[in-house]
């Protein structure tokens, strides 16, 4: 697997793609296709466009790490086992997406061992993006150092 820091750029790409997605959803709300999932959220085109966009990239990217993603979690039977994963959530704040806010991001993880290395939380409607890892600290965009 490459370094945490080497994985960034590929990351902000996927988002970049997924966010495309969510925005042309965004921009036409009688595309919504809004639907109440068994917990009783909402999901919207938007999310599933993005899930499935980020899945596709994290195969790309690492292709030997699964995917926990909110919109299509594998049952515990077949997740128990990993170590390793991403853990996704392709439209964090679709209430907030639905309500034309612009406060929704997408955020994800690579966790191990019940702990994350490193987190990306990319904001569709300005572009811009956050990560950090608890070995290298928390960044805005990919350089810009965020003191605590």
């Amino acid at each position: 697997m490459q370094s945490l820091t080497d994985l960034i750029p590929g990351l902000v790409t996927i988002c970049e793609k997924a966010s495309g997605h969510i925005l042309e959803v965004y921009k036409n709300p009688d595309r919504f296709n809004v639907q109440t999932k068994a917990d009783n959220s909402p999901v919207t085109a938007a999310d599933m466009a993005s899930h499935h966009e980020i899945l596709k990239g994290l195969k790309l990217l690492a292709p030997e790490i699964p995917v926990l993603s909110e919109e299509d979690a594998p049952g515990w039977e077949t997740r128990k086992h990993w170590s390793r994963f991403w853990s996704v959530d392709p439209l964090d704040g679709t209430k907030e997406f639905i309500a034309q806010t612009g406060e929704f991001s997408i955020n994800i993880a690579l966790v191990e061992n019940s702990k994350v290395l490193l987190g990306l939380i990319y904001a569709p409607v300005s572009g811009e993006y956050w990560w950090g890892s608890g070995d290298l600290g928390a960044f805005k965009g990919q350089t810009e150092s965020i003191s605590a």
